[in-house]
C-alpha cells in the first residue's frame, strides 16, 4: 500500500469519526461564534471614522493629482487622523504643488475609514486560533479516549505517515470553520472579505498550514500527560507568534485593498516557519510517539 493511499485512509477515518460525532466541529463554530459576537460588540467605538493615507491609495494618486502632489504627500503614508480636519491640515502644512481645494477633499474622502478596519485581522486570526485549538486538542484525545492509537502505531504505516494523515484532518476541519467564520466575519464588521476572497484564501491556506503543522505534532506530545488542556495552548501560542504576526499583517493588506505579491518579506516569514514546523514535526514524530 503506497503512503498517499495511507494518509488518506487516516484522513478518512477522522473524516467520518467526526462527522458521525458531529461534537467537535460543533463546539468549534459555536465558540468561534460566541467569541466574534463578544469582539462585536466590544468593539463598537472602533467604528469611529479615522483618515490614513495606505500605500495602495497613495500609488492611485499618481493619476489623479500628478507625480509632484504625489511625492509631497509621501510623508503622510499610514499615518492616522482622528478627523478630516487634522488630515486637511496636514495636507496644507505639506503644500503639495497642483492640489487644489476640492483635490483635497476628495483625497480626504478617498483615505476615510474607520479603526475597525486596523483591527479587524486581528480579530480574525485570534477568533479562528482560539477555535482551532479546541479542534486540535482534542485530535489525539479521542484516539486515547477509544483506545485506537494503539492500533494505529502497531499498523504498518510509518510514524511519518501517520501524522501527515492526522495533520492533513486537522488541516481540513480548520478550513471547514474557516469558510464558515468568513460569511459571520463579514457580516459582524462589514468588510469586503468576498471581493479579496482569493487572495485572503492563499493567506489563510498558509496560517492554517503553519498551525496544524505544529498544532499535531504538540497534540502528540501532551496527549499523554496530566493538565494537557493547559500545556497544549502554553507550547502552541508562543511558536506560533512570527506565523500570526504575518498572517495578520497581509490579512490587513488584503482586507485594505492592498497589494501582498510583493511582500517578500512577510511571505518569506509565513511559508518559512511553515516549513520549518512541517520539516521538524515530520522528522521528532516517531521519537514523540516512542516516547
Amino acid at each position: 500500500m503506497t503512503p498517499l493511499r495511507q494518509i488518506w485512509i487516516i484522513v478518512w477515518k477522522d473524516l467520518v469519526t467526526d462527522l458521525r460525532r458531529k461534537e467537535n466541529i460543533l463546539s468549534m463554530f459555536f465558540f468561534a461564534l460566541l467569541t466574534l459576537l463578544v469582539f462585536t460588540f466590544a468593539a463598537g467605538p472602533l467604528r469611529d471614522s479615522r483618515w490614513r493615507l495606505t500605500p495602495a491609495a497613495w500609488e492611485a494618486l499618481g493619476a489623479a493629482v500628478g507625480e509632484p502632489a504625489r511625492n509631497a504627500l509621501r510623508p503622510l503614508i499610514d499615518k492616522t487622523y482622528p478627523s478630516q480636519g487634522e488630515f486637511l491640515r496636514a495636507v496644507n502644512e505639506l503644500n503639495p504643488p497642483g492640489l487644489e481645494d476640492e483635490g483635497r477633499m476628495a483625497l480626504a474622502q478617498r483615505t476615510k475609514g474607520d479603526f475597525m478596519e486596523d483591527i479587524a485581522p486581528g480579530i480574525l486570526w485570534i477568533t479562528f486560533l482560539l477555535a482551532g485549538v479546541l479542534g486540535l486538542d482534542r485530535s489525539f484525545n479521542q484516539e486515547k479516549e477509544n483506545g485506537c492509537m494503539d492500533g494505529l502505531l502497531l499498523t504498518p504505516a510509518g510514524r511519518g505517515v501517520l501524522y501527515l494523515g492526522k495533520m492533513t484532518s486537522n488541516a481540513l476541519f480548520l478550513l471547514v470553520i474557516m469558510a464558515l467564520l468568513l460569511p459571520l466575519f463579514a457580516l459582524f464588521f462589514g468588510l469586503p472579505v468576498f471581493q479579496v476572497a482569493l487572495p485572503l484564501s492563499g493567506v489563510m491556506l498558509a496560517g492554517i498550514v503553519g498551525i496544524t503543522a505544529l498544532g499535531t505534532l504538540l497534540g502528540g506530545v501532551v496527549s499523554s500527560l496530566k493538565g494537557k488542556e493547559v500545556l497544549f495552548p502554553l507550547l502552541l501560542f508562543p511558536l506560533l507568534v512570527p506565523i500570526l504576526i504575518g498572517v495578520v499583517y497581509l490579512s490587513g493588506l488584503i482586507l485594505t485593498g492592498q497589494p501582498v505579491l510583493d511582500e517578500t518579506k512577510w511571505w518569506s516569514l509565513v511559508l518559512g516557519f511553515d516549513a520549518v514546523y512541517l520539516i521538524v514535526s515530520f522528522m521528532v514524530f516517531d521519537i514523540v510517539m516512542e516516547a
